[in-house]
């Protein structure tokens, strides 16, 4: 009787043991991943850090719901035109939370808690991810800029880049990727406030209500990126 305890024990510390092991393993592959992928974003933000980043226009680029949960409501991003050699390469910005434990906080992530982390792309990769894998449309909207609310925007992004908490902490409630797009709008044009704004299908009506989109282009789909990606209107309306 008394090797048999022993014998269940054994099992139960083993059993133990490895479930530890385990959850440690998949722990470790997480931030390996995680660091891999911070690594990634790190290098598209040093090309924006560069005293050389310029654009000549921005884009507010909305992209249609998807059909996993965080998708439903749409995404937002900006497009600084002119910012590549060839338009496929203009950098845009969009923005999550820095999610770095392996056992997401959901309400950190709701309430605040996760540091903001900028996420630099190129066209070409928004179109290939969202249009081309995704199949959702996305629609793209001039905003116009001067030479003084661009170089503010600049300086903003910079900094958020480098000191990711003066974006102040990620929260889904109060600090999500569609106040935060309109928080850096805001930094350059002061009619801008999106204090009020919570998601992102609500940021072109918004900005409209306001006067600050003067042009808008076709709606890309998967059936006529090809024609439509690279379409660019005199610069003109780009500026006031």
């Amino acid at each position: 009787m008394i090797h048999k305890l022993l014998l269940m024990t054994l099992i139960l510390l083993i059993s133990c043991f490895k479930d530890k092991s385990s959850e440690s393993v998949k722990t470790l592959k997480f931030e390996q991943e995680h660091q891999e992928y911070l690594d990634s974003v790190k290098s598209n933000s040093s090309e924006v850090l560069k005293e050389s980043f310029d654009f000549q226009g921005i884009e507010v680029v909305y992209v249609q719901a998807g059909e996993t949960y965080y998708q439903w409501l749409g995404h937002v991003l900006i497009r600084f035109v002119g910012s590549g050699k060839v338009p496929e390469e203009d950098y845009g910005v969009s923005f999550i939370a820095n999610f770095n434990d392996y056992n997401l906080d959901n309400l950190k992530a709701y309430y605040g808690g996760y540091t903001v982390l900028p996420i630099i792309d190129n066209w070409g990769s928004y179109l290939k991810d969202y249009v081309v894998k995704e199949k959702r449309y996305m629609d793209r909207y001039i905003f116009p800029v001067n030479e003084s609310v661009k170089n503010k925007i600049k300086e903003t992004l910079k900094d958020w880049i480098v000191n990711p908490e003066n974006a102040g902490t990620y929260s889904f409630r109060r600090n999500s990727c569609t106040a935060l797009l309109l928080k850096l709008l805001a930094a350059g044009d002061k009619e801008v406030d999106g204090a009020k704004i919570a998601f992102p299908v609500e940021v072109v009506p918004y900005l409209q209500s306001i006067g600050k989109i003067n042009h808008s282009y076709k709606r890309i789909t998967v059936d006529n990126y090809l024609d439509l990606a690279n379409q660019i209107v005199p610069r003109e309306k780009y500026e006031y």
